[in-house]
């Protein structure tokens, strides 16, 4: 009988190749990672609204992976917010962790603020504002630690997810497809519905003229990209993108972060396309502010594009109302891990059961009754 796709989840581009790799994966056992990592990009004032302060978000990650972990944040006050009380999109993951039963496991890629979990460390250091030209230390150490980490991980699971909590993150995601000459435009989304694009596009002219290089001209040196201008995110997931990718189906969770993840995983590993699907939210593909679709098909047609239809119009929480008004949209891999857990549920779990879920966590945290 033909594979169909279930109304919780929406497939653009290639519908055979997700087809392929969704019935390939339906129903089997997978690991979920969240890679973790601090830009000081971040802090630079309007860059990341992922913290109620430009010093905040460098807690960002750490409170996220506390808050997965241990379900309840010890490295700051509270829970990571954006301004105005919009709260992480870890409590969508938790919710499709929760219900697909799936295993999950942090991986530092390089942090400021270190979370108090355990993790997998891959070597890499706080990265420096892209500014400076030369943003990320051990780039080549840290892809080869996630490399191995992705083969390990393939070992013992039918697919892996991949995601990121790494605040100001679009910035460098921008920086590296322009310098790989796969977006020529300012595509890239962000956490606020008011996407401050000549910022950020600002900012990546400082950083290109600062390590010496023009739009393109790290086409085939991907890693060097990273370097001057990138996060420490970016080595680490591309890594381990590489190392699973190989032998196992990949989802790569996340908004338009991960599709320079995907960029240069498939520059140095193009036989992977087609075991890779980009998996993420509604909210992200709806966005009038960025094209993640512009973005996926400046790199390749090879990787479809799988969101899940969670719907927070009819929340009665106003924060997560927020997120049909454009804040957050994707982050900490909400839209991989929610496409995971419709699929390694066999689609039991529907998008509707993911928002009952979400409401249930979200008032345990908030203290409501």
């Amino acid at each position: 009988m033909a594979f169909e796709i279930p109304p919780s989840l929406g497939v653009y581009g290639d519908e055979a190749i997700a087809k392929d790799i969704l019935s390939r994966i339906w129903g089997k056992r997978g690991v979920f990672t969240c890679t973790v990592a601090n830009t000081r990009t971040s802090t630079i004032p309007g860059v990341s609204e992922a913290g109620d302060t430009p010093e905040l978000t460098m807690f960002t990650p750490a409170a996220d992976a506390e808050l997965l972990i241990n379900g309840r944040v010890t490295c700051m006050k509270g829970i990571p917010i954006n301004p105005g009380g919009i709260p992480t999109p870890a409590t969508l993951t938790m919710a499709a962790l929760d219900l697909s039963g799936m295993p999950y496991y942090i991986v530092n890629g390089g942090c400021g603020v270190i979370p108090s979990v355990p993790y997998f460390y891959t070597g890499g250091e706080c990265g420096e504002k892209i500014t400076t030209g030369k943003s990320v230390r051990n780039v080549r150490e840290s892809y080869e630690k996630g490399y191995k980490l992705g083969e390990m991980l393939a070992r013992a699971y039918d697919f892996v997810v991949i995601s990121e909590s790494c605040a100001g993150g679009t910035t460098t995601a921008l920086a590296v497809m322009m310098a790989m000459g796969v977006i020529k435009e300012n595509l890239v989304s962000s956490s606020s519905p008011k996407n401050p694009k000549e910022l950020k596009s600002r900012l990546v002219a400082e950083a290109f003229e600062a390590a010496g290089i023009t739009p393109g001209s790290l086409a085939e040196d991907p890693l060097r990209a990273i370097e001057c201008v990138g996060d420490p995110m970016q080595p680490a997931n591309v890594g381990i993108l590489c190392g699973a990718a190989k032998s196992v189906p990949v989802i790569v969770g996340g908004g338009t972060q991960l599709s320079a993840v995907i960029a240069c995983a498939l520059k140095l590993h193009p036989e992977i396309a087609g075991s890779i699907i980009h998996g993420t939210t509604r909210w992200m593909m709806n966005d009038p502010n960025s094209s993640l679709v512009k973005i996926m098909e400046g790199i390749s047609d090879k990787v479809p594009i799988v969101y899940i239809n969670v719907d927070y119009s009819e929340s009665p929480y106003e924060g997560l109302q927020a997120y049909e008004w454009g804040f957050i949209k994707e982050g900490v891999g909400c839209g991989g891990s929610s496409v995971a857990c419709v699929v390694a549920t066999s689609g039991k779990v529907t998008s509707k059961d993911l928002v009952d879920k979400v409401h249930e966590i979200y008032r345990g945290i908030m203290g409501y009754d």
